[in-house]
């Protein structure tokens, strides 16, 4: 079974708004359905994609997987980071639904990992995403490091939008949250990063329309090497991120034996 919970959210109507995310989730849709034979695809688009709508996507995502089943999360939005006493960096990474409110209205990397921890080891877990501070959201210990390189911050044109969703100054003012993290998340879970967590990522206009700078780097290399390996997919996503001047550094992690897999195939990890 393939199964793929994608969410996109612009945030229409809002100061916070983006222009490329529903654009993102559509179509990794299509990549999904076209080059990859998805079974299941449940997509979460703008108003629907509230905390409670992506916790239960999640559910459903995961509820009944087994042996060598592969399960996508896909989000295209704003990311953000959280302050807090247990991070090395002293900061929780979080992805921003439609009615987040810092409070009880979030997701954080901590729920990211609880969810995607309880599932057995021979599941290809898959999480893709393309926002802000999203390196490191499964608080996995191992990574592929961003390669060695001295570049200036460049900032491409005034229609770029990062996808960051700055926290209320009182909230950072306020003493760190104590989240609770640990580092024993499922060994076949892998994370694709837009960017670093200390890095923002980009909404552009590529191509003739709107779209994430990741996504776009990420369906270009599928599109033509479909059994592109994980390594390669995130060694091709940072070629195109040098090539065209974008200052975001894509971020593998997870188990680093499986780095070499073909992605999104089955991993069958005895």
């Amino acid at each position: 079974m393939k199964k793929a919970l994608i969410v996109g959210i612009n945030y229409a109507g809002t100061f916070n708004r983006l222009r490329g995310c529903i654009n993102d989730a559509q179509n990794v849709q299509k990549l999904l359905q076209e080059a990859y034979q998805f079974d299941e695809i449940k997509l979460l688009l703008e108003q629907d994609a509230t905390t409670l709508g992506i916790l239960e996507g999640l559910k459903w995502l995961t509820e009944g997987a087994q042996s060598n089943d592969t399960l996508v999360f896909f989000y295209s939005g704003h990311g953000s980071q959280l302050p807090s006493q247990l991070e090395p960096d002293g900061y929780e990474e979080i992805i921003c639904p439609y009615d987040i409110n810092w409070v009880d209205k979030v997701i954080t990397d901590q729920m990211l990992h609880s969810i995607f921890n309880r599932l057995q080891n021979d599941i290809n877990i898959t999480l893709i995403l393309d926002c802000c501070n999203s390196g490191d959201a499964l608080n996995q210990a191992e990574k592929l490091e961003p390669i060695a390189e001295v570049f200036p911050i460049l900032i491409k044109p005034w229609s770029n939008l990062p996808k960051f969703l700055p926290p209320p100054e009182d909230l950072q003012a306020q003493h760190p949250v104590q989240w609770s993290v640990s580092r024993d998340v499922n060994v076949s879970a892998i994370l694709i990063a837009a960017c670093r967590s200390d890095q923002l990522s980009v909404d552009a206009f590529i191509d003739g329309i709107y779209q994430g700078a990741s996504t776009a780097a990420m369906i270009k290399a599928c599109a033509k090497d479909p059994g592109i390996s994980y390594e390669g997919l995130v060694a091709s996503m940072t070629s195109y991120m040098l090539d065209n001047a974008f200052y975001q550094r894509p971020q593998l992690e997870g188990f680093r034996a499986l780095y070499s897999k073909p992605f999104l195939s089955s991993f069958r990890i005895s």
